[in-house]
């Protein structure tokens, strides 16, 4: 089965369609929108943003249920239906989907174009189960259907300015696919842009309270080298560099204790979607705190903007002395 997938850069305004193949799960978000075209994503938070461009021109659902664990979820019989149900489909790309690409392979409608919402964005080392390559991985050097599974660490939404990319690349992938309304979601697409671009400079005005010399953070899972490179931070450690779900050597639990120990940090980070034993162990031999960063919207943070801003205030209360 061939589905059609749209990439948008920052040269082009409308969607190139070239053939792709994707990725997703099952469905246990609740829809968002109007009743026009159907548009599937495979996590929730590439949900809100294709809702708040959408608006009342299309239905908005996530295959992924907000506060699980991509890396260990399994997609129920009715991912299958969604994904086959579906006018278009909007992933991530750069192999966050990877456990997930048979069920779009398999059951995407002929000539359903799949947005690839990070298309255009920069893609640092890092990833999924995989060996990072170096940096630079922008669209315009990758065949679009290489987008889906390319290497480099797929986070890029940590970022305030990377999730602007991402509601561009949905706003001209719903436009080309439902001209009839372009109108519209180019509007709602300018008043989110706005609203994002609020939130990036309160972001960063929250985090000037930490000082230079402070800004080095250890968290739980690899996940924060965009947020790190956009506000002026240095993931110093990771305690589950590849995938969370692995256990934790004491050997590098023991490496982790002393660099805590020689960084001085007032806190080490967790996600509450993934057990934070090892994190606690780190924690009992330093004396440090263990606070929530959030990679994910969960029950605590249900929109990006109060994730973004729960991670910015979880790092002054760590690190800001």
């Amino acid at each position: 089965m061939r589905s059609t997938f749209i990439r948008t850069s920052a040269l082009v305004s409308l969607g190139v369609v070239l053939l792709l193949g994707s990725a997703c799960g099952s469905s246990g978000q609740e829809d968002a929108g109007g009743d026009g075209i159907s548009v599937v994503t495979t996590t929730p938070l590439l949900a809100e943003f294709a809702g708040r461009v959408a608006g009342e021109d299309a239905s908005v659902s996530a295959l992924i249920p907000r506060g699980v664990d991509l890396h260990s979820w399994q997609p129920s019989t009715g991912a299958a239906r969604d994904v086959a149900e579906a006018d278009v489909l909007v992933v991530n790309g750069h192999n966050l989907e990877e456990s997930l690409l048979s069920i779009v392979e398999e059951n995407a409608g002929d000539g359903v174009p799949i947005v690839v919402a990070s298309a255009g964005l920069d893609a640092l080392e890092g990833g999924h189960d995989h060996e990072g390559e170096d940096a630079d991985h922008a669209d315009e050097q990758h065949a679009a259907d290489d987008l889906v599974t390319a290497p480099g660490d797929p986070h890029f939404w940590l970022s305030v300015p990377n999730a602007v990319r991402y509601v561009e690349n949905i706003r001209d992938g719903l436009a080309a696919a439902d001209p009839d309304h372009a109108e519209g979601y180019q509007s709602r697409a300018e008043e989110f842009i706005a609203e994002l671009q609020a939130l990036d400079a309160e972001v960063r005005s929250t985090l000037e309270a930490i000082p230079a010399e402070a800004r080095k953070i250890v968290v739980f899972h690899d996940a924060y080298e965009y947020l790190a490179h956009e506000y002026g931070f240095e993931v110093a450690a990771a305690v589950a560099p590849a995938n969370p779900n692995q256990e934790t050597s004491a050997q590098a639990i023991a490496a982790i204790v002393d660099e805590v120990r020689s960084l001085g940090v007032g806190a080490v980070y967790k996600e509450p979607q993934f057990s934070a034993q090892s994190l606690d162990l780190i924690a009992q031999e330093t004396g440090v705190r263990v606070l929530a960063l959030h990679s994910t919207l969960g029950d605590d943070t249900p929109t990006y903007a109060e994730m973004m801003r729960a991670n910015a205030q979880a790092l002054v209360d760590g690190l800001a002395g």
